[in-house]
Parts: C-alpha cells; sequence; structure tokens
C-alpha cells in the first residue's frame, strides 16, 4: 500500500516535471513573439489601413462632391495616367531629382564621414555641426530658402550678382537644380551620421593587414574601407532614395511644381491631382504607382547589397 502510493507520487512528480519541462519549451520558443503580437498587429492595422483604403479609392472616381461615395471604375485612373504626357514628365523628374540629390549625398556624406573619422580634435563639435540641417523642418527649410532665393532681396542672388552669375535660380532652366541642391544641403547630413557611425564599427585587422602590404590611401578605401561600409551605404541609401521619392514640403513651398511643370515630382503631381484638380481617385492612384516603384528599386538595392 506504501510502495503503491510512493509509486503514484513519483509519477505524479514525473508528470509535473513533465508540464514543466514543455511548458519552458514553449515559453523559450514562442514567448518573445507573443510578447511582441499585440504591438504588431497594431502597427500592422495602423499602416495597412491608409493602404488599402487608398488603393480602394484609386479604383474610384473619388471627388470632393461624391467621397463618401464614389462610383468604381476599375482600373480607369491607371490608364489614364500612364497614357498621360504629365505623368510622363513627372516620372523624368522625379528619377532626376532622386538621382542627383541622392548621387550628391553619397558623395559628399562619405567624404565628409572620412574627414571626421580622421579628426583627432574637435570631433564632437564638427559632427554636430553637419548634422544641424538634417534637423531642421523641411518646411521652414523651404521657407528659409524662398526668401534667400527672392532675386529683389534674397541673399544668394545677390552675392552670386557679386561674382557675376546673374541667372534666375527658379526659372525653368535652374529651378530643378535650385531644389536637388536644397535637399543635398539638407540631407548630406544624413548619410554623413550612418556613414561616420558605421566607420567607427569597422574592425581595425583589415585596415593593419592593408598597412603591412603597404597599400597606399585609395587602395585601402577601394578595396578595404568600402567593401566593409557596403551594407552600412545600402541602409542610408534606401532610406534617402524612400525619402527623395516623397520629397514635397520644400519642392511646393518654392515652386508649387513649376515653372512650366520644371519641378513637377510624383509629390506634387499626386497633390495636384487631389487639391487642385478634385480628383482624389487619380491621386491614389498615383500614390500606389508611386509605392509600387519604390518597392521595386528597393528590391534591386537589397539585391545590391546581397542580402536575403
Amino acid at each position: 500500500m506504501v510502495g503503491q502510493t510512493l509509486s503514484n507520487k513519483e509519477q505524479a512528480v514525473s508528470f509535473g516535471n513533465s508540464i514543466r519541462r514543455a511548458m519552458g519549451s514553449f515559453i523559450e520558443k514562442y514567448f518573445k513573439y507573443l510578447m511582441i503580437t499585440p504591438l504588431t498587429v497594431i502597427i500592422a492595422a495602423v499602416a495597412m489601413y491608409p493602404f488599402l483604403f487608398a488603393v480602394r479609392l484609386s479604383l474610384t472616381n473619388a471627388r470632393t462632391i461624391n467621397f463618401r461615395n464614389p462610383n468604381w471604375t476599375g482600373l480607369k485612373n491607371y490608364m489614364n495616367i500612364l497614357i498621360s504626357l504629365r505623368f510622363w514628365k513627372a516620372a523624368w523628374v522625379t528619377l532626376l531629382y532622386v538621382g542627383g540629390a541622392l548621387s550628391l549625398e553619397i558623395v559628399l556624406g562619405l567624404f565628409l564621414a572620412l574627414l571626421a573619422d580622421k579628426a583627432t580634435k574637435g570631433q564632437k563639435w564638427y559632427v554636430s555641426l553637419l548634422i544641424t540641417p538634417m534637423l531642421i523642418s523641411t518646411v521652414f527649410a523651404g521657407i528659409i530658402f524662398r526668401l534667400e532665393l527672392n532675386p529683389e532681396f534674397g541673399i544668394i542672388p545677390y552675392y552670386l550678382g557679386k561674382i557675376g552669375i546673374h541667372a534666375q535660380l527658379l526659372d525653368t532652366r535652374h529651378a530643378l537644380l535650385t531644389v536637388i541642391l536644397i535637399d543635398v544641403w539638407q540631407w548630406t547630413s544624413f548619410i554623413f551620421l550612418i556613414a561616420f557611425a558605421g566607420l567607427k564599427s569597422l574592425p581595425v585587422e583589415p585596415f593593419e593587414a592593408a598597412k603591412v602590404y603597404g597599400a597606399k590611401a585609395w587602395q585601402t578605401f577601394r578595396y578595404v574601407t568600402l567593401p566593409l561600409l557596403r551594407p552600412v551605404l545600402m541602409i542610408a541609401i534606401i532610406f534617402r532614395m524612400m525619402d527623395a521619392f516623397k520629397a514635397f514640403d520644400h519642392i511646393y513651398i518654392l515652386t508649387a511644381g513649376g515653372p512650366n511643370f520644371a519641378t513637377t515630382t510624383f509629390s506634387v503631381l499626386a497633390y495636384n491631382y487631389a487639391y487642385t484638380m478634385d480628383h482624389f481617385g487619380m491621386a491614389a492612384s498615383m500614390s500606389v504607382l508611386l509605392l509600387i516603384v519604390v518597392i521595386f528599386i528597393t528590391k534591386y538595392f537589397l539585391k545590391l547589397a546581397k542580402w536575403k
């Protein structure tokens, strides 16, 4: 009787230990996912609802007068956009804007990061000064440059005139270059900051080996620094590319897409469709097309970085 009681107790203890081990294994594997599930669901809902709403809106003829109950038009908005010369003009302007701004920002940002990495004195002040433009609101930056570029009292035309340059910086010929340079002024600091942080995290052994083998400064940069920094630079490029495709604030404040559509990017054209032409369906279609373009270009850059 006593032996049977002890056997039952041992079985109960063994069963309890099995349950605890199973629970421990479950918690170890899945508890972390359970903890982040509520937040993930909330973020997904917040992100997905506007996207799905935009997709639905792009398939209708939504305007102010029928916004609550628009008529279903299917892919008509997309077809109208793709055969529109204004769309292809905006696509070309957007590509020039993104390509020009991103190229200059990468070169200047990386160059400044290399200089800051080599600085021995005042490095903190140097870094703090260089990231200041990034901290300024794009709307405020647009207002500042609108005043500074004013042909009557702007400081930039004044000093350019002193050296013999009398061009109108916001005319059809120069407006796009002007807004690109303003973007470069503000966002080179973003590339600089990420590249600088990446340089600080690189291992020293490859550089010591290059020095031992007599590699010159350019060879060290080309075959050691740049390959090691490649994943970090790709992160910076992808984020800046996505942001540049969406650029709107300073462009609209400075030129409103003009003159003669010279600075009408995707974002400006979508805004004009929605609030100038009162066609929210076309504006939503533009937004969806922009998203598709950005996704494909991002996948290309991820492939360049050799990420899976």
